[in-house]
């Protein structure tokens, strides 16, 4: 058991801002702090998994088509910042990779009732819905 206390890591990142720490400290219970090298990968697209992940230290890149010909980079993301969230949505299936652009740490998020949570905290899902706008429309001025 870690003996990281992720409440004010969880309170930091603008997902969970507007959460009670009751709350969080239930969320808390959940997580695990992950560390990976630069350039390596910790989460591939296509894969089914329903963690969340934030960026405790370094930056990460968020690619589509990793590997391929058509790989493409949509967004870099550093500390504070969350991704996964599209999988807690649907129905667990990544749709980006995202690989560690220097060495980072990120906390994994997993075993939590997020539709339970939004109930209690409707910010939770304007909070998600304006971060999917701005990388939507990220990746609309890519492809243009």
């Amino acid at each position: 058991m870690s003996d990281i206390d992720f409440v004010p890591i969880l309170a930091n990142v603008s997902l969970f801002s507007m959460v009670d720490r009751r709350p969080l400290k239930k969320i808390a219970k959940n997580c695990e702090l992950l560390q990976y090298g630069a350039g390596q990968v910790i989460t591939t697209e296509g894969d089914r998994d329903g963690r969340l992940f934030i960026v405790h230290t370094g930056r990460v890149r968020i690619m589509k088509n990793l590997g391929t010909d058509r790989e493409v980079e949509v967004a870099t993301l550093g500390p504070n910042s969350y991704f996964g969230e599209m999988a807690l949505i649907g129905d667990f299936v990544r749709t980006a990779s995202v690989v560690a652009d220097t060495d980072v740490e990120v906390v994994a998020l997993g075993n939590w009732n997020f539709r339970e949570l939004i109930g209690k905290y409707p910010s939770l899902a304007v909070d998600m819905m304006q971060t999917l706008a701005r990388r939507l429309r990220d990746v609309e001025n890519q492809l243009v």
